[in-house]
């Protein structure tokens, strides 16, 4: 089943709309024509079967015939980390956590960030793109460039995990509990210095490590993604 992504849904009119590469990949990669069923997500949760009314490269509208709502899953979790020096890095990072599992990803800046360029709109094509891969009907949401220290003092994504290299006795998977609701924080590729860690400990972080080997940035991420997708296989 190839699912297709819009926002441009009309429930009064019954009737869906897709636009620039969504129409372009229904229309010309597809082949799809009118009257075929395509299948649509808002990623929020709503998966539309639809009928095609119009169809072109720009533009394809269609008739919702049957909608299904997906529950969330039963833990939401956050992971902050710092954006590599290659943007390809962390693109691969971000597909990655969408496929396995995550409700959110906050890019922050420490003080040993490598200085980046962002890029908004591609990143969102990314996100996109994993979602209706792994059938995910929740687009996960990205805050860029929050500031480390008013990350840690937030107390909005359940329990606080801060994950460094000073070697932390605790490993992530045994403090997590299924069903929990939690934000994971991962360095540079520096590290976070002595003070960034010690400030969100005092906040009440617990310091976390993810195993004996020294892992890169986006190598870290993806593997708290796993973790908790791993304690919640039973959950899902």
């Amino acid at each position: 089943m190839i699912i297709h992504y819009t926002t441009d849904i009309n429930l009064d009119q019954n009737s869906i709309t897709l636009t620039s590469d969504e129409a372009l990949h229904c229309a010309k990669v597809l082949r799809n024509r009118i009257g075929d069923e395509i299948y649509v997500t808002d990623g929020d949760g709503a998966l539309h079967t639809c009928t095609l009314r119009e169809v072109s490269k720009t533009e394809c509208t269609a008739d919702i015939e049957s909608t299904i709502l997906s529950d969330k899953r039963p833990y939401q979790l956050t992971i902050a980390i710092c954006p590599t020096k290659k943007q390809s890095r962390i693109e691969w990072f971000i597909e990655k956590a969408v496929e396995i599992g995550v409700s959110s990803i906050v890019l922050t800046q420490t003080q040993r960030t490598e200085k980046s360029r962002i890029k908004e709109e591609r990143l969102h094509k990314i996100i996109v793109s994993a979602m209706k891969q792994s059938k995910n009907l929740y687009l996960p949401k990205v805050i860029i460039g929050q500031k480390w220290k008013d990350l840690i003092e937030g107390k909005t994504h359940g329990n606080r995990y801060i994950a460094h290299c000073e070697n932390p006795e605790t490993h992530l998977a045994k403090v997590c509990s299924p069903a929990e609701d939690c934000i994971v924080a991962i360095g540079p590729e520096g590290d976070f210095t002595k003070d960034e860690i010690d400030k969100a400990l005092a906040l009440g972080w617990k310091e976390v490590n993810l195993g004996t080997s020294r892992l890169r940035t986006e190598t870290a991420g993806v593997v708290v993604a796993s973790v908790l997708a791993q304690i919640n296989m039973t959950k899902v």
